[in-house]
């Protein structure tokens, strides 16, 4: 669950660390995994810096926020992208999870980051997010935007459009959108390729095709992807970042396309994207 710490805690953050010119608190919405157990060394550096932090849900003017502050995994930052993509705010993710491809930032990186954010120097990477529309839901997702078959498990049928053209009618279980920062989620699993975070690319990866010929392939970042079911009985999901759950029906489609901004994500002062690729698949 996300909620407030409260700062009432002994600092023993070196001072000289602290940046000169330290005077206003800094206010951050916060998102913590479910039943973590907030480390101390967390709560000192937060509380030397001045840090406020925010309950999402309880944010009434958003004016006054510097980012958003992530304490978990992969799974915990996902939640707080809608929230990152509204307020237009970048993400800060600390890692307290397994993988942490998303929460770069381990524990030890915390005061460094937030040293060079305070002064103002700190850079941020920008992540290509995708748009799902479906009937009158709009969504953005940063890792992938799923199309499943439901628990009769039946093979379902999908027509593939891409930019208004008639491309190739997908047969098996479903299809897979992600982002190149999602490429090395579920698509990955899904047999699709590991693409770097600055390629310019929409990843469309079929699950399980029945024709075989049916390979993962890239289209533009700017392009418009329109998936229609095709008839059946069989109940079909649509799944974006795991967190909302959408049942589609046949012959309404399912529109993805590029986002109006992308998502700002702090990244590793220590580490490259390609040194945690190789640390996570131990390369």
């Amino acid at each position: 669950m996300h909620g407030y710490i409260y700062l009432d805690i002994y600092i023993s953050l070196d001072k000289n660390f602290l940046p000169v010119n330290l005077k206003d608190m800094l206010n951050f919405l916060f998102f913590c995994k479910s039943e973590i157990k907030v480390p101390k060394e967390f709560l000192e550096t937060i509380g030397a810096f001045g840090i406020n932090l925010k309950n999402p849900d309880e944010v009434i003017d958003n004016r006054a926020l510097s980012g958003i502050l992530v304490l978990g995994g992969d799974g915990t930052l996902l939640k707080a992208v809608p929230y990152a993509y509204e307020y237009d705010l970048p993400i800060l993710g600390v890692n307290m999870g397994k993988f942490g491809f998303l929460t770069e930032i381990t524990l030890e990186e915390l005061p460094q980051v937030l040293k060079l954010w305070v002064e103002g120097s700190l850079t941020f990477d920008e992540r290509t997010l995708l748009e799902a529309k479906y009937q009158d839901k709009v969504e953005v997702f940063l890792n992938e935007g799923a199309i499943l078959k439901g628990p009769v498990g039946r093979i379902i049928t999908l027509d593939l459009k891409i930019d208004g053209e008639e491309f190739i009618e997908i047969y098996g279980d479903g299809l897979i959108v992600s982002t190149p920062t999602g490429s090395t989620a579920y698509n990955l699993s899904a047999g699709g390729p590991v693409v770097h975070p600055r390629v310019r690319a929409m990843i469309i990866t079929p699950i399980c095709s029945f024709k075989i010929n049916h390979k993962p392939f890239l289209i533009p970042e700017d392009s418009t992807l329109e998936v229609i079911l095709k008839e059946g009985e069989e109940e079909v999901h649509l799944l974006l970042d795991g967190r909302t759950n959408l049942f589609i029906e046949p012959k309404q489609p399912v529109r993805f396309h590029r986002a109006k901004r992308p998502l700002k994500l702090v990244s590793s002062p220590t580490k490259s994207y390609l040194t945690i690729l190789k640390e996570k698949f131990t390369w």
